[in-house]
């Protein structure tokens, strides 16, 4: 996982989240309210609940269109418990957490670095899977 996590708090707009994830060229932050995380924002919730909602960036507070209830892992899980966990809630992205604190983060990208032969699964299975994410795993990890 990583351990180091972007996060911004519920009362932020969705402008200054979109900007803080263009910036650090992240899909996703972890949304929290009074340092304990209760959400996340992802490019699909920008996409689905701001632009295509028709709300306004600067006006609308990322509580109001982030994903919830959270759903996280553990950080005694192994990759592949946290694997199986996400593919049967169909999310890309884990956040740990530890007694209610954010521990860190686990993607399908880490884990498809971590297991090269799920990229190669996924591909031959031509999953709903973003064809930008399968190019970038495909650039960052496999071609050389």
């Amino acid at each position: 996982m990583n351990t180091t996590v972007e996060s911004i708090g519920t009362e932020a707009t969705v402008k200054e989240a979109a900007s803080r994830m263009a910036q650090q060229e992240i899909g996703s932050l972890i949304i929290t309210h009074q340092g304990r995380p209760v959400g996340i924002l992802t490019e699909r919730d920008l996409l689905a609940r701001v632009l295509a909602a028709g709300l306004s960036a600067d006006d609308t507070q990322v509580k109001v269109v982030m994903s919830k209830p959270l759903i996280c892992g553990q950080p005694e899980m192994d990759v592949s418990d946290a694997a199986g966990f996400m593919i049967q809630r169909g999310i890309k992205k884990l956040p740990i957490t530890q007694e209610g604190l954010l521990m860190g983060i686990m993607t399908l990208t880490d884990l498809c670095a971590y297991y090269p032969s799920i990229y190669k699964l996924l591909d031959e299975m031509k999953t709903k899977l973003p064809k930008r994410f399968m190019k970038r795993m495909a650039k960052k990890y496999y071609r050389t």
